[in-house]
């Protein structure tokens, strides 16, 4: 059940009003939107429900009794178990054969013969984000700074709220956790806001993410060997900008929904490409992902003292590139931005001035991000090669590219430096007019940007994450 879809649009309208017509009876309204977030997960599979529940408890009793004990090694205890338990469930559907296909690939190298199982395995969608978001409230709760679920309902609720389940934003307890326990508002929150928000998702995905995947993205990277070096050119900066609207599209409308449903959930994206240097992309792209490394990973690992950060950033970004999937490519994206960040960081520590970046780092760094994004949407290691290869054999015959295709892509550009004025021109509109033409003035915005929309909608890419 997709965000874009006439199935989800009667199932959201059916939650949000008995959602609000019984919001007095806090407990009962929490109990239907749980409800109702594990009917829209089952909607995928209903084994995925079992999933999520054992996760959810798993991460609640063991973090009450972190919280309930002093002693240092019964606190240890109850974290490890925690923290193997969900990463065994993460690492056994997410990894298993992976690893095992690894294994037996590194064995055939060396004349060695292996006879390891390979499983069909369901694969829990979204299990990287509510695993993560467990793995941030206990650590919070371990490390005596977080934010506590009163109530098994409420910690349950924190970690399958629908709208943010499938992919993010990876919330914080301080984040969600007191909107859950705290009474219900009187009246939608910002409902100018997240009529903007949710428009300027359907745009992002139903509209632009969707042409450009069908006109070029998809045909592009699934035969590269096809195409000429320009049309591969141009499919590297249309996968630029598809994954941002895909993601980004997904994010605005998780906002926009939870808004409706009284909840405020944190941005995710602040135009990454417009950053002045690669350490800033990451500070604008998948925020709630970055921020979460940076916590749980690259702080531990040492990324504080100079001596261990270049260690800490390699790591932490090839642990990242292998949280997006169980592939080598990812890791060699993880990889490619750990050295990026490596370097940049040691550019800046010899620097005299502060960097300020202006356009060259501006273009610079989306060139860098572009070549990543290669790797990242390429089926395997040789599939990447031959496409960046192929890249740069301009005398190479193939298929061509439509031209409508440049100036979507410019649109998506020009966006990254007006976005933010637009968004709020259109919500200045929505507020400064009666609110019985609200209503209409969405209406007939959601009408023209269907009327752009070509024909199905694609599930969204972290979908696979």
């Amino acid at each position: 059940m997709h965000f874009p879809t006439l199935q989800f649009a009667v199932f959201f309208v059916l939650v949000l009003s008995v959602s609000w017509l019984i919001r007095r009876q806090r407990t009962y309204q929490k109990l239907f939107l749980l409800a109702a977030s594990y009917l829209f997960y089952g909607a995928i599979r209903w084994e995925l429900v079992g999933i999520i529940v054992l996760s959810s408890l798993v991460f609640y009793y063991t973090t009450e009794a972190i919280t309930r004990t002093e002693d240092k090694a019964r606190r240890k205890m109850w974290l490890v178990l925690s923290l193997a338990t969900n990463l065994g469930l993460l690492g056994f559907f997410k990894y298993y054969n992976f690893f095992i296909e690894s294994i037996g690939d590194m064995a055939a190298m060396l004349g060695l013969s292996t006879h390891l199982p390979i499983l069909e395995i369901l694969f829990p969608v979204g299990i990287s984000f509510y695993v993560f978001q467990g793995i941030s409230y206990t650590l919070d709760l371990y490390w005596n700074r977080g934010t506590k679920a009163k109530t098994l309902l409420d910690f349950l609720l924190f970690m399958a709220f629908f709208p943010q389940l499938l992919a993010g934003p990876i919330c914080r307890g301080r984040e969600l956790l007191p909107q859950i326990m705290g009474d219900a508002p009187e009246k939608v929150p910002d409902v100018s806001r997240a009529a903007t928000l949710i428009l300027s998702g359907l745009l992002k995905k139903a509209v632009l993410a969707h042409f450009i995947d069908t006109h070029l993205v998809g045909a592009v990277f699934d035969a590269p060997d096809n195409y000429t070096a320009a049309a591969l050119w141009v499919g590297m900066l249309g996968y630029t900008m598809l994954i941002y609207w895909d993601f980004s599209g997904y994010t605005d409308l998780a906002r926009g929904l939870g808004l409706l449903l009284g909840f405020r959930i944190p941005e995710n994206f602040d135009h990454p490409y417009i950053a002045t240097d690669i350490s800033d992309f990451w500070r604008r792209w998948h925020i709630t992902l970055s921020n979460w490394l940076r916590d749980y990973l690259f702080i531990p690992l040492g990324g504080l003292h100079l001596k261990k950060r270049w260690f800490a950033v390699v790591v932490t970004m090839v642990l990242a590139g292998l949280w997006h999937g169980a592939n080598w490519t990812f890791v060699l994206w993880g990889t490619y931005h750990g050295i990026l960040l490596f370097f940049h960081h040691g550019f800046r520590s010899g620097l005299k001035k502060k960097w300020k970046g202006g356009i060259p780092g501006r273009i610079g760094t989306l060139v860098l991000v572009m070549f990543g994004w290669i790797m990242f949407n390429s089926p395997d290691i040789g599939a990447f090669w031959l496409y960046f290869t192929r890249m740069f054999d301009f005398s190479a015959a193939g298929q061509g590219f439509e031209l409508l295709v440049l100036p979507v892509i410019a649109i998506g550009l020009v966006l990254q430096v007006v976005g933010p004025w637009c968004r709020n021109l259109y919500e200045n509109l929505s507020e400064r007019a009666p609110w019985a033409l609200r209503p209409a003035l969405w209406l007939v915005t959601g009408i023209l940007l269907l009327a752009l929309k070509p024909g199905g909608v694609a599930p969204y890419i972290y979908f696979g994450f």
